[in-house]
């Protein structure tokens, strides 16, 4: 014989027994989708600068002015094309631009560049040195858990052009 409580109307809601809707549930799940979202909105910020970094590198090797041109006048015109490209200064780590290397030799031109971009998902790591630096083993709290969280990405934008001029393969024949 069944022993749980009905009310006249025979629903379970009245004895206590309702397992649905919670709002602590709704507001955990709608938080965690929120953590998840805005990282992961961070993280795709930093992959999205890196490819309009790598599409004004090959715009600069691939136009046929610039394969004759000497450093400087690549590196303005690739301030030129970042500004185009939406690209601020402070989107890009200083270590792109100490990095950044460029090579015109005749007809090649080599764009290269390499840097590094630091994601902290729980917020940066409070006990730091003067300079910024910190010993992860001598983390402790919440340190511990923001250094364990953060997300290291590298990136290494590059173009070459080609050697040979478009006009020069196409004249060849087959």
């Amino acid at each position: 014989m069944n022993k749980r409580l009905h009310s006249s109307s025979g629903s379970a809601a009245a004895a206590g027994g309702e397992r649905g809707f919670s709002l602590l549930k709704l507001l955990v799940g709608l938080a965690l989708a929120g953590f998840i979202l805005f990282n992961g909105g961070l993280v795709m910020y930093a992959y999205y600068t890196n490819s309009k970094v790598q599409h004004c590198f090959d715009g600069l090797v691939g136009n046929s002015r610039m394969a004759h041109a000497d450093a400087a006048v690549v590196r303005n015109r690739l301030n030129e094309l970042m500004s185009t490209q939406y690209i601020d200064a402070g989107d890009l780590p200083q270590a792109f631009f100490d990095h950044l290397n460029i090579r015109a030799n005749g007809d090649m031109l080599e764009i290269s560049s390499h840097y590094g971009v630091t994601v902290w998902p729980l917020g940066k790591v409070q006990a730091v040195d003067a300079d910024g630096s910190y010993d992860p083993d001598a983390l402790t709290g919440m340190d511990r858990w923001r250094d364990k969280a953060r997300i290291d990405l590298e990136f290494e934008p590059y173009a070459i052009s080609s050697a040979a001029s478009p006009a020069s393969t196409s004249a060849g024949g087959s």
